[in-house]
């Protein structure tokens, strides 16, 4: 009877042993949830279905549609976070179209231990404009915005806009910290011909999967904070949504 009971007792320890290990070995998760204090990262790739987006102009070549440049790039990011053990949600994985405000709800539903990162190609009535910039509103999406912005530019090689604190719907009216990022120009000719180029949104959606698990690691340290500012919600259509 002894020897039994004995016997499971070893088998509990080797149980309880293997669990203790399987757990370490998520060690980055666990360290992500202490320093960047989220565990699941809401993909949205910008516009899609009857919203194009900004496009490239139809005299150009080749003619881009930002639409299908978020999801693209949006998706690249996606299986780079999964990869590192990073979960994902996309707001959409296809051709479709989703409002703003159901954007924004699915971010508030996800709740604590998630961010939001929308995916964006810019266009102005000008070719000169080039460049990355990243929007951020909310004082606790800044670290994010500014860790995005870096490794974007560094993997790019591309100019700098900065990080821009701007009342827009998805970085105004989410609970959770919220993040958009304008990856390229395309109606700047040189940029629009590299976004054209799969190993070229790789770099940037390399540059922003790094930017989100540079904070997911380290949270916001050593970057200088910033006062929260209080403003009613985003409703109106918002340039750069």
């Amino acid at each position: 009877m002894l020897d039994n009971e004995t016997k499971l007792i070893q088998r509990l320890f080797l149980v309880l042993a293997a669990v203790l290990i399987a757990g370490c070995a998520h060690g980055p998760r666990t360290a992500g949830l202490k320093q960047g204090g989220f565990t699941t990262v809401l993909i949205d790739p910008g516009h899609g279905g009857k919203d194009n987006g900004g496009t490239s102009g139809r005299r150009s070549a080749p003619f881009l549609r930002e639409k299908d440049l978020t999801l693209d790039t949006a998706m690249r990011v996606r299986d780079i976070l999964n990869h590192a053990g990073v979960r994902t949600v996309m707001t959409r994985d296809g051709d479709y179209f989703i409002e703003l405000d159901d954007r924004v709800a699915m971010a508030n539903r996800l709740g604590n231990g998630a961010i939001l990162v929308s995916i964006h190609y810019n266009a102005t009535g000008s070719s000169a404009p080039r460049g990355v910039q990243t929007f951020f509103w909310h004082a606790n999406s800044h670290g994010l915005a500014t860790r995005i912005q870096q490794n974007v530019v560094q993997s790019t090689g591309e100019y700098n806009n900065g990080v821009t604190r701007r009342r827009l719907r998805l970085t105004r009216n989410p609970q959770i910290p919220c993040v958009l990022c304008e990856c390229a120009y395309l109606t700047n000719p040189a940029e629009n011909a590299k976004a054209a180029q799969a190993s070229y949104r790789q770099l940037i959606a390399n540059g922003i999967a790094n930017g989100i698990l540079q904070e997911y690691r380290l949270g916001d340290q050593g970057i200088p904070s910033v006062p929260e500012i209080w403003a009613p919600l985003s409703k109106g259509s918002e340039k750069r949504e």
